[in-house]
């Protein structure tokens, strides 16, 4: 019978629409909710094999239906990494979506969905049933009885989980998106790195810039952030001195914004971006995990 025709992917023929209505949205949401391209990839592949379960004709709503499924497998997922989390060396940052060569399914992504990698860090600094109705109600734009009927909270409850998500939101997020802004800071910081004159791109920092590394215990990285202009600038030009910025840096397509990328003999060794707001940058993200550094310039398997 047809409805037991596999194709390339895996997945019954029928559901083929479904899938590529949808996957690109199902991605955005668990790389929102998780911060792992890896992990998110892997969620939207079993929640697609197990739809093959599930009868299409019985779906009033398929694509709520999906984002249940979805954001399901994330909270399991959180819960189940979360001492792993509790215990990971150093701050932890989501791993960045990157682009470095033509990739069109991720310039999409990038482009329908904006996840840019400062509001991304922002998302991950909510608790995860606040991220998680954030991005239902705010990105996806559900209404609250359908998040409940995801979520199986109140209507009540979660009208006041999305103010406070909301309220901690739009206090920090001040983000100012231009990509003209974007590519002259990473310019100058690459100048920088290159030369050890700090100077041109230190102007563009806030007085109260943070400076935060992610070496997950991998590699030397510093295990506490780095606060105010002062200490940003003893540690750029500190691990200028040690050689930390040796190899090829280049600008890079970062989760739809312009950041920097370290290789050292091809190996990407460093992933750099900044949140740029009114009164200049006010984070700096070294993201140095080889493990969230392993899918730059991988295809990513949607």
């Amino acid at each position: 019978m047809s409805s037991t025709l596999v194709n390339g992917r895996g997945l019954l023929v029928k559901y083929e629409q479904l899938y590529n209505n949808y996957r690109s949205l199902a991605f955005s949401v668990a790389y929102q909710m998780i911060g792992s391209i890896h992990d998110a990839e892997d969620i939207v592949q079993e929640v697609y094999v197990q739809l093959n379960r599930v009868d299409l004709s019985s779906l009033v709503e398929p694509k709520a239906y999906l984002m249940k499924m979805v954001v399901n497998k994330c909270l399991n997922y959180l819960q189940s990494t979360r001492h792993k989390r509790k215990v990971y060396t150093g701050p932890w940052l989501p791993e960045p979506l990157i682009d470095i060569h033509t990739n069109e399914l991720l310039n999409r992504l990038l482009k329908e969905e904006s996840i840019s990698y400062a509001f991304t860090v922002l998302l991950h600094n909510l608790t995860e049933l606040e991220r998680c109705v954030y991005i239902l109600k705010k990105s996806l734009t559900f209404d609250y009885a359908t998040i409940s009927s995801i979520l199986n909270r109140t209507e009540q409850s979660l009208r006041k989980v999305y103010s406070r998500a909301n309220q901690k939101i739009e206090s920090a997020d001040k983000n100012i998106e231009n990509k003209s802004q974007d590519t002259k800071l990473s310019s100058l910081f690459i100048e920088g790195a290159e030369s050890g004159d700090f100077d041109p791109f230190i102007k563009e920092l806030s007085e109260n810039v943070v400076l935060i590394t992610d070496g997950g215990g991998k590699v030397l990285a510093a295990i506490k952030p780095i606060h105010s202009k002062k200490n940003v600038i003893a540690f750029l030009q500190g691990i200028y001195k040690r050689g930390s910025f040796q190899g090829v840096l280049r600008m890079i397509s970062v989760n739809g914004g312009i950041g920097v990328l370290q290789e050292i003999n091809g190996i990407p060794n460093k992933a750099i971006m900044f949140d740029i707001q009114k009164e200049g940058i006010t984070n700096i993200y070294f993201v140095m995990n080889p493990k969230k550094l392993s899918k730059i310039g991988h295809k990513l398997l949607l």
